[in-house]
This record gives C-alpha cells, structure tokens and sequence, in this order.
C-alpha cells in the first residue's frame, strides 16, 4: 500500500513537473510576448472587464513598428486607445458590437462593425471566416493541474484561445477563478505574462424615474419561477430591483452583475424550477464591482459557458417560463423592433437579442419583454415611431416579440392584428405623441379611418387606480381603468353575456356592440367617465369578467350615475360590490357629491350592493324602473327599515 502511495505521489509530481515546465518555459516579459504582433496581423481582445489592460497598454506602446493590424473585439469597456485618430494607420478596430468608447470612431469610418450574432462568432472563428492570428486574453493563475480558468469572461474568448495562432495571456491573481467551461490548460498558452492588477469595475448608470417607471412596468409581467434573460443595459438591469418578492427565480442570460447577488441570497434567485441546469445561474460574461467577482470566485452555483451554449436558442428554449428582457431603441407601429442603430448611425450591435428572444418563445411559457423610454433623451421625438428611421437595422421581426413596455405601460403584440397592435403601442407612446401616432396609422389603414383616441395629455390613465382582488371562491381578480384598447376585450365581453343579462344592463334587448359604440365606451376622460374593468388572465392575455361606470348625471348636478355588468360565470361571488366599491370611492375623490343608479325593481341582488355602502334614496319611475341615489355626506350604515338593504349577493 505504501508501494502504492508513493508511486501515485511520484506520478503526481510528474505530472505536475510536466506543466510546471511548460509554464516556466512560457513565462515571458511583457516586451517579448508582444513581439509576436506582427504587422497586418488580427489581434482578439478579451472581452468587457476581463480586457487584459496590461497587454493592450503593450500594444499600444508598440505602435511604432506595427501597421495595419486589426483589434477584434466583442464588447470593450476601456478606453480603446487604438481607436484614436493618431494610431489610423496602426490600428483598425473592428468591433462585433458597438460600445460608447468605439461609437465615434466607427461612424466616422475611422474603424469596422460587423453585424453578427454573437453565438455565431466562436463558428465564423473555427471555419476561418474570421480569422485570429494572435488572442491577447487575461486568465487567473494555474491550479494544481496547470489549468488556468478564463474566470469572467468565456463568451466568445474560448473560440479565439482555440482557434489563434498565438495566444497570450496576462495572468493575473485578482482574475477569479471561475467553474464552468472556463478552464484552459498552461500548454494551450503560447506566452504567459504574469501581471497582477485589479480588473475594470463597471456600474451600471442609476436609472432616472423614466427608467425605474419602466423596470417597475416590466416587473409585473415576472412571474414566480420564471428564468430570467437581463439584457445588456441600465434599464434591463433596473428590472431587478422590483423582483424582491418572487419566488424560485432562475437565470440563464449573457452577463452576469451585482443586482443578482442579492437576489440569490435573499431566497428570490434559487432555479429551483428551471428544468435545465436546476439550481445554478448560466451566464457567458461578468461585468460589475469587485463584489461581484468576490462572489463568482470558485462559486459552484454560478456557471459560465462559452457563446455559442448561452445564446443558443435550443439550449435557452430548455428553461421552463423563460423571459428575456432586453431594451431597444425604437419599435414602429406594426411591432419591428431597432436595437443596433439610429438610423444610419450604429449604436449598439445585434448582440444576443433575437437569440435570446427566439429562445424564450420556444420555452413552455416563455416570453420576451422589450423596453425603451417613450422619446428621445432630450423629449423631442418618439421612440414609438409610424416606421423605422431610414437605414434602421430590425433587429427583431413583427412576429418576434411578445411584450413592449414604456414608462407609459405595457403593450402585447404576439398574435395580434396590426390594428390591435398600432393601437396598443399608441397607447404606451408618450401623450405628447399619440395624436400624430394614431393619424399616421390612419394614413397606412393600419386602424379604422373613424379611431378615437383620449387626450392623453389631458386625461392621464390613473395607474394607481390598478389593484388586486379575490372574489368568495377564491378566484384573483385583476381591478383597473379600462383602456382603449380594450375595445375588443370589450366585445368579447358583450357577446358572452346572456340576453337577461344584456336586458338588465341595457333596459332593451341588444344584439350588437359595434366599433363605433364600443370605441366610445372604452375612451373614457377619468373623471367626468370613468370606468373599472374586473379581468383575469396574464396582462396581454386578460379576458374581462366584469365592468362598472359612471357618467356625469346632467340631470342631478354633483351626482354621477353608475352601472355595472358582470359575467354570467362570475355572479353571485362579490365582484359588483368590487366594481361599486371602486366607483364610489373614485366618483369622491374626484369631488362629486353622489351616486345614483336606473334598474328594475325587481332587481334584488344589485339594491342589496347599492345598500352595503350606506343609507340611500329611491324613486318608482315608469316601466318598473327604479333610480337610487345616495349623497357621499351622509352617514355610512344600512337602512333598517329597507328590506333590499343586507342579505347574500345572488347575480351582483
């Protein structure tokens, strides 16, 4: 056994002696390593904060002797000196995604963008498309077995380590040492530069209130156990601030930052329900505060894998309910979404939007979220637009995206008309705009020539009128202003009453709810009308059980008149006491001074909602008809000597 024992140990340190030759062998200044950048040479620079600044100060440094020489980058967040006017004739950026350091110089034709999806490039590397002569990359430093991890950033790095000529490494002990297919052997390294310095920190900008709006909109469509895509972007990453009471969340996304950690840590992250790779987070990048790269150091729950695995489609399909949130920078009317430039001026890249996007819609419940502010930065143009800007990239089809959320609210576009879609997105554009949006969809016959639209600008959606409700068997209930474009929810509402219902709501029978009717009743001011709307379903999906009005009573001064219908299905659970408790609160608020009501005496179940919320006056009228009313001012309690007053709801 001893026998044994030794002869392990004596391999062992063979084996070790094997690397730890090659390394020593390999281990170079940083002058010589650079030597191997010749001129016309393409040189692959590792990605984001994993850049190895000091290898790219080297290159710089070696200006003098080089021409021509290409720098092949995925994301930089440096300075990219190469960039500069005074290396033109020494360096050509080509970037494979558009960053604030690289913008300027590539829309001044001073360097290169080549659309691509990012899963696609570790492919291009390995057939020669895109050929690497020299990777400069950053790793930690080797573990027993001489491996040396990538440690932040896998993405498209391993396909450029595997695929260059030469590849040099800094190796630098404050890289982490991360798990995954991160691990690169000492003999895969043809120059090792030891030099240790703290590696680029990246904070996300604050999100103004804009911003938050939205994050707080995109939020409310998360659901518990959904895995999620953060796409590259402050507002994206804001999202994550309003996840605090989820549950089982999972993540498989490109980067990885500090907003996740206290997600996991708290209990909110666990993938408990992913489906594939239970439990642990998926990621290709990290970018963020030393905090986050303490956290990913030999941490066996957070996983990092190469590209062409992350932003796989198929591989992104095999989460349960996954979503992917990713911004753009405009969206037009039939739902084509730009995220890659300004026009004819490249902004940003493709990147791994439409893989991510494609992933989700494939998933069970998956779904794809974009976000953008309503304008421009400086509020004097829409970012929902009648049609792209000229020389715009689409980036994402008209039947790729699921929801579009503004600071405005949130809009459902998969499987929709172009009406309904044109309709939707007008009405999450910014108020100031939603006029000329809805007369531009007017010239394009994108929606009826006779399309009202509500003065936005005049008459805002009370978003905080927005609540929950659960109904006596227990069923949640969805309680806000109605829409404009809840025009078809609307009708789909009528056509599922029956004709008793229609007959009490209406006093006649009624056969139809047309456009020109149904647009008026869901085109409401907010105050002089108002309506609520009870809906269940997923927001996009609702499907309306329930609606109470009011209207100014011309008749009565100070008083407004109410009505309300509720679903056949839905009656009897408590839903008209919702609705009439919504609209009197809200008809007080806006400073009136009574309700009143026109139903048929024999109307039980909706005296004995009108009497729950204090005494009130009736009058007989012709017909059978009776009008109630009750002034805000006097005292809340029942009528005694009613006997409407009480009793159970049966058809409220």
């Amino acid at each position: 056994m001893v026998g044994g024992d030794l002869r392990d140990r004596t391999n062992k340190e063979r084996r070790e002696g094997s690397w730890r030759r090659t390394y020593e062998k390999r281990r170079v200044s940083l002058s010589r390593a650079l030597e191997r950048v010749k001129r016309g040479s393409k040189v692959f620079l590792g990605t984001a904060c994993a850049e190895p600044q000091c290898l790219v100060q080297a290159l710089i440094d070696a200006a003098d002797r080089l021409h021509d020489v290409q720098i092949l980058h995925f994301i930089t967040l440096g300075r990219a000196p190469y960039t500069e006017k005074r290396f033109d004739t020494r360096f050509r950026h080509n970037a494979f995604f558009v960053g604030p350091n690289t913008r300027d110089a590539i829309n001044q034709a001073r360097a290169d963008y080549t659309p691509v999806f990012i899963s696609e490039i570790p492919r291009l590397f390995r057939r020669g498309v895109i050929q690497v002569d020299v990777a400069l990359i950053q790793t930690s430093p080797p573990d027993a077995h001489g491996f040396l991890s990538l440690g932040i950033s896998v993405d498209i790095v391993r396909a450029a380590v595997e695929t260059a000529k030469v590849v040099i490494a800094q190796v630098n002990r404050f890289m982490p040492r991360t798990l995954g297919d991160t691990f690169i052997h000492v003999s895969d390294v043809t120059c090792l530069v030891e030099h240790d310095q703290p590696l680029t920190e990246f904070q996300y900008p604050e999100p103004d209130e804009v911003g938050l709006r939205i994050a707080r909109n995109a939020a409310k469509l998360i659901r518990d156990g959904d895995t999620l895509h953060i796409g590259f972007g402050h507002i994206p990453y804001a999202v994550l601030q309003f996840l605090e009471d989820r549950e089982d969340l999972g993540v498989h996304t490109e980067v990885f930052s500090d907003g996740f950690i206290d997600l996991i840590e708290t209990g909110v992250i666990t993938g408990a329900r992913k489906g594939y790779h239970p439990g642990k987070v998926i990621c290709s990048f990290c970018i963020g505060t030393q905090r986050v790269y303490d956290y990913v150091r030999d941490n066996p729950r957070v996983i990092f894998y190469p590209a062409d695995y992350v932003y796989n489609p198929g591989v992104i399909a095999r989460n349960r309910q996954m979503v992917s949130i990713g911004a753009a920078l405009e969206v037009d009317l039939s739902g084509q979404v730009c995220s890659e430039s300004k026009g004819y001026h490249f902004y940003s890249g493709i990147g791994g939007r439409l893989d991510f996007i494609r992933g989700a819609a494939m998933s069970p419940e998956g779904r794809s979220i974009i976000v953008l502010p309503s304008t421009t930065r400086d509020g004097r143009r829409s970012r929902i637009r009648p049609h792209l800007q000229e020389g715009a990239g689409v980036v994402a089809t008209r039947g790729d995206v699921h929801y579009v959320v503004t600071e405005y609210g949130i809009a459902y576009l998969q499987g929709k008309s172009i009406r309904e879609r044109a309709m939707a997105l007008i009405s999450i554009a910014h108020p100031r705009f939603r006029r000329e949006l809805l007369e531009e969809a007017k010239k394009r016959a994108y929606v009826y020539p006779d399309q009202i639209l509500v003065d936005a600008e005049i008459y805002t959606y009370p978003e905080e009128e927005e609540r929950r409700a659960v109904l006596k068997d227990g069923t949640w209930v969805t309680i806000r202003p109605i829409k404009p474009t809840d025009e078809p929810l609307l009708q789909d509402f009528f056509y599922s009453h029956s004709d008793e219902t229609i007959y009490r709501r209406y006093f006649r029978p009624k056969k139809a709810l047309a456009h020109p009717t149904a647009q008026r009743m869901v085109n409401v001011d907010y105050k002089d009308q108002m309506a609520f709307v009870a809906t269940i379903g997923e927001i996009g999906m609702e499907r309306i059980v329930g609606v109470g009005r009011y209207a100014v009573d011309k008749e009565h001064p100070g008083l407004v008149e109410v009505a309300y219908t509720i679903h056949d299905q839905y009656q009897g659970l408590g839903l008209g006491g919702i609705l009439q408790d919504c609209l009197e609160d809200y008809a007080k608020r806006m400073g009136f001074r009574g309700v009143c009501g026109y139903l048929f005496q024999d109307n039980l179940p909706m005296l004995r909602v009108f009497a729950k919320r204090g005494p009130y006056h009736r009058e007989r009228l012709e017909g059978g008809v009776l009008r109630v009313w009750r002034l805000f001012a006097e005292a809340r309690g029942g009528d005694p000597e009613d006997p409407s007053a009480g009793g159970r709801e049966e058809g409220a």
